[in-house]
């Protein structure tokens, strides 16, 4: 089932890829990972591969045991930390970011 479903997204993507239905514009995307209450950013800019985005401080989210320290690109705090404030460079996919908290 894993193959045949891997085999589907495999020919979805060639045929936007040979039809040029790839997107030219990505997003960068925060989430509410951990928290208790609140909503996350909410970067509306649509941005092309190359540029910067200012990532964003932690909106109204909050978690009542431990404090905001930032953002990172795995839930699970393993991918690349991000302060609010830092450039980041867009490559060509949208950017998920999740809040670390300390």
């Amino acid at each position: 089932m894993k193959k045949l479903l891997l085999t589907i997204i495999i020919l979805i993507l060639l045929s936007m890829v040979s039809c040029g239905d790839l997107p030219d514009s990505f997003k960068v995307i925060y989430h509410s990972n951990g928290s208790t209450d609140g909503y996350p950013p909410n970067d509306n800019n649509k941005y092309k591969s190359g540029e910067f985005a200012t990532v964003l401080d932690h909106g109204t989210l909050i978690n009542t045991e431990t404090s905001f320290a930032g953002w990172n690109t795995n839930k699970d705090n393993k991918g690349t930390h991000y302060n609010s404030g830092d450039q980041i460079e867009i490559k060509k996919i949208d950017i998920f970011l999740f809040p670390v908290w300390e």
